[in-house]
């Protein structure tokens, strides 16, 4: 009996013994899968990043800045020549903003007014300059007061060489203020009693439509010492039977403009220190139609809409959104534009386009393209490229769109 049980303690005691050899033996791979599940439990260990300031490519011809309506909040930068008419940034712009181009497109100026209090307390009025790659602000240059108005081209410009900025101002009368540009601060104001908007041509110089019937043009002295000269045309439109549109077109290296009425005849122009007005031609005769009058319920093809006129600078062709409609329809959009020879006062075609518009916009290339856009209701949106020479459509993209400006002019 006492040989037996010392046999099964001895038997116990070698099979605990191998039990725990084999648990020695075990335990590295107990422990490498415990590891694992550890391992797998942290967070992976990321790159370190650095900070960078995405800059946009330099722009080319076909580059666009456009600016929405009422409610805008900054103007888009659109890639033309892309497929898909890419929004490549944006500049912050306050409701009512005024906006323009460096002829190269390497500068954006704002207009802008804020209140300390948001929708009241002290104002300020800023032309802002924003540097059309970096998209960054460069400068504020602080200026009396600015009109508040949708969006319209007329609202600022620049001189021929860039160098100054004419911003104008409805508080409490019609007023130019000069900006220097490179000095950051204001010139000299221009007083332009009766006259609104701006439309600048040569170094110094820049004309304003008025309510008797005339165009008044001022001549900034150097440095702006001394007071502007203002001279004014002969009465060549009557007002309150055929005004002209305020998104009229002026060629500021040369001077020439072509003011246009809600009739759709076209005044050509010479600015300059003494203004010289020519006889109109009509759109209507230039297509070979009836010449447009001025009765209520006489109906004709006319023009209409907001930024209704675009000029191709080499080739002096004019193109204007038309709709066919009764007189005192100047604010309805069309269903076609049409492109015409400013210098032989001939219809070139006749542009179908895929919705109803009310802007348009020509590029200044060789290759040029028509932007149309801010249509009415569903097609309020829409922002369409076309062949600017043959009126082939090219693509289109949704993006509100008021005015837009593209290099080059």
């Amino acid at each position: 009996m006492l040989d037996h049980m010392i046999f099964r303690a001895d038997v116990s005691r070698r099979v605990g013994q191998a039990a725990i050899a084999a648990c020695l033996v075990l335990t590295p791979a107990l422990q490498q899968a415990r590891a694992d599940v550890v391992t797998d439990r942290l967070p992976p260990v990321l790159p370190v990043e650095e900070s960078d300031t995405a800059v946009l490519t330099p722009g080319g011809p076909h580059r666009v800045l456009t600016l929405p309506g009422f409610t805008s909040t900054a103007g888009a930068i659109v890639e033309g020549g892309d497929e898909q008419l890419k929004v490549l940034g944006s500049v912050p712009t306050p409701v009512n903003a005024s906006i323009a181009l460096s002829r190269d497109g390497s500068k954006i100026y704002v207009g802008e007014t804020y209140w300390s209090r948001g929708n009241r307390g002290d104002r300020a009025d800023l032309l802002s300059v924003y540097d059309a790659r970096t998209l960054n602000l460069e400068k504020e240059i602080p200026i009396p007061d600015r009109l508040h108005v949708v969006a319209k081209v007329g609202q600022m410009g620049l001189s021929d060489d860039d160098k100054l900025a004419y911003v104008y101002a409805l508080m409490p009368s019609s007023t130019a203020h000069v900006v220097d540009l490179a000095a950051g601060k204001l010139m000299t104001s221009v007083d332009l009693a009766g006259c609104a908007l701006v439309y600048p041509y040569g170094p110094r110089g820049f004309a304003s439509i008025c309510g008797d019937g005339t165009i008044a043009t001022a001549t900034v002295p150097a440095g702006g010492v001394g007071e502007a000269k203002v001279s004014f045309s002969p009465k060549f439109f009557d007002p309150d039977a055929d005004p002209l549109f305020e998104n009229s077109i002026v060629d500021r290296t040369t001077g020439e403009g072509w003011f246009l009425s809600y009739s759709g005849k076209i005044y050509p122009a010479k600015l300059g220190a003494t203004p010289k007005i020519e006889k109109p031609w009509s759109v209507n005769e230039a297509a070979d139609l009836p010449v447009a009058g001025t009765g209520v319920q006489e109906l004709a093809w006319r023009p209409g809409g907001g930024q209704l006129m675009a000029l191709h600078r080499a080739t002096k062709r004019l193109y204007i959104v038309m709709h066919m409609g009764n007189y005192w329809t100047q604010k309805k959009g069309g269903p076609e534009v049409w492109i015409l020879d400013a210098t032989t006062k001939r219809l070139v075609r006749r542009v179908p386009l895929a919705a109803p518009v009310k802007s348009i916009a020509v590029t200044q290339d060789d290759k040029p393209i028509l932007f149309a856009f801010g249509g009415e209701g569903a097609e309020s949106s829409g922002f369409t490229a076309y062949d600017a020479v043959t009126g082939k459509k090219l693509r289109n993209r949704e993006l509100s769109a008021t005015i837009a400006l593209v290099p080059g002019l």
